[in-house]
C-alpha cells in the first residue's frame, strides 16, 4: 500500500515504504525532497525515531523545528 511523505510544501506518495525504517526512508527521500539531517519526523501525527517502521498507509512528515525568538540575551 502507498504512504505519504511530506517535508515543507513537498509531498510525494510512494508504494515501496511500508516495512521500512526511518532512517531508510529519510535516505531514500533525502536529496529528492530536500530533507535536512536534523529535521524531526512524525508518522501519522506522532513523532518517531529512526528506528520506526513505517506501516501501510502512513504518513510520514519530516518537519524542520522553528527557533526561539529571543534567545540572546541584551548586554
Amino acid at each position: 500500500m502507498a504512504c505519504t511523505v511530506r517535508h515543507g510544501v513537498n509531498t510525494t506518495t510512494l508504494d515501496s515504504l511500508a516495512g521500512k525504517t526511518v532512517a531508510e526512508v529519510r535516505e531514500q527521500v533525502a536529496e529528492l525532497m530536500n530533507v535536512p539531517d536534523s529535521a524531526e519526523v512524525r508518522i501519522n501525527g506522532s513523532p518517531a525515531d529512526e528506528d520506526t517502521v513505517i506501516g501501510e498507509n502512513s504518513t510520514v512528515e519530516f518537519v524542520k523545528v522553528a527557533g526561539e525568538k529571543g534567545v540572546f540575551a541584551r548586554s
